[in-house]
């Protein structure tokens, strides 16, 4: 089967049919302009399924070519050309590309139909059957619906999505990035902890953190923007985005900022602790009697904790900003309002953003094809240790 070069412009062809000019209402889904028409929008274009597709993929990125993981100079090399299936969610280089993998994901669909496809960058649409490039004005409602909500959705993710694409990539170029930031960026500090009495659970947690850069980078975020916090609603609410002013963070935050900021200064000798520890002593009390903990366990309780302050500070702030509603004062509308805000905003936290992670599970009903989806959030995640019987019987065979 021939496919054509989706970025040059084609000749119509006898495949697409040019209709005389019929009156519609403004509500009707049916074609609203004259010019040509693909026969295959009705049947290769689900709202629902591109959705969610882009909801847990990362953007304009190519799925197979991430999998691939090919690095040039420890960046990730992936194609800019970038093509969307309106039918699946799937994204898939171009033609130009080396893989072309939007064409074998359309050779590859079966019965399915995936022939229409549309680019993130230049936002062309394409039927691969028709060989030909669409038009949002000569065909269903539901095509210029789809790239209106897609252009929306664009706007708000390109800017996080490359720091995404960085953070999947950095187990194999943790080392060449360091090398290269090495100028840059100078190593930071490490400073020694009093033990406080079988604390060494707890030292050795807060020394991790104190190295965790990414931690270090939103703090100083944190600072630099004060205390607003610009708040994007799901684009599914049309709410435009809310700046709210925050409180002061919680007595535990607070400690843990004041505590990473010491961690970080050039004095000599060790730091005490104690400030930090009595706070979440005030939180976790199982930690008041300075026995031997699992430090697991301490970091799970220390970042649910300064969680759940940050949440009752955005949620405070989000009231704040509609004049302290209650359930009797507030109508209808700004109850949606808080509630859409509020959940957006609370995922803003920096705890969320660095360590908070979902399990997504998928039940599908094998009669009705219905797909549903329940997230659930973790902080950790246990994962069994499979035991390599073939690596440990070679190790054996050498020590004989």
């Amino acid at each position: 089967m021939r496919v054509k070069d989706p970025t040059k412009a084609l000749p119509e062809k006898g495949k697409r049919s040019k209709r005389p000019a019929v009156p519609h209402d403004e509500d009707s889904s049916d074609d609203i302009a004259v010019g040509l028409t693909c026969q295959h929008v009705s049947h290769a274009i689900s709202v629902n399924h591109v959705k969610r597709a882009i909801a847990e993929n990362l953007w304009s990125v190519c799925s197979e070519c991430l999998k691939e993981r090919r690095f040039c100079d420890g960046q990730p090399v992936l194609p800019s050309d970038i093509w969307l299936c309106l039918k699946c969610g799937f994204q898939g280089c171009g033609k130009n590309s080396e893989s072309q993998h939007s064409l074998k994901h359309f050779k590859s669909s079966g019965t399915e139909p995936h022939c229409i496809i549309i680019s993130l960058s230049t936002w062309i649409i394409w039927c691969y059957e028709c060989d030909e490039k669409l038009s949002t004005h000569c065909n269903k409602k539901v095509l210029a619906q789809i790239v209106d909500f897609l252009q929306k959705h664009a706007s708000k993710i390109q800017k996080s999505t490359f720091s995404r694409i960085m953070k999947l990539c950095e187990e194999k170029c943790e080392t060449d990035e360091i090398k290269k930031e090495g100028k840059g960026r100078s190593l930071s500090s490490v400073r020694g902890l009093t033990n406080l009495g079988n604390t060494c659970f707890f030292n050795a947690v807060m020394q991790n953190l104190a190295q965790t850069y990414i931690l270090t980078d939103l703090m100083n975020e944190i600072k630099e923007n004060s205390t607003k916090l610009k708040i994007f609603p799901s684009s599914d609410s049309q709410l435009d985005p809310l700046v709210v002013e925050l409180s002061r963070p919680g007595p535990l935050t607070s400690a843990l900022f004041l505590f990473l900021h010491s961690m970080k200064e050039t004095e000599k000798g060790p730091l005490s602790p104690k400030v930090l520890f009595n706070q979440l002593c005030q939180k976790a009390p199982r930690f008041k009697d300075f026995q031997q903990q699992d430090s697991q366990e301490l970091l799970h309780y220390l970042l649910d904790a300064v969680r759940t302050e940050e949440t009752k500070r955005i949620q405070a702030s989000i009231l704040k900003a509609f004049n302290n509603p209650t359930t009797k004062t507030a109508d209808d509308e700004t109850r949606k309002k808080v509630k859409a805000y509020g959940k957006e905003g609370v995922k803003m936290n920096f705890i969320d953003r660095i360590f908070i992670g979902e399990l997504t599970s998928t039940v599908m009903c094998e009669e009705c094809a219905n797909i549903s989806m329940v997230k659930d959030p973790f902080i950790d995640i246990s994962l069994p240790i499979i035991e390599e019987r073939v690596r440990r019987r070679k190790l054996m065979m050498r020590l004989l």
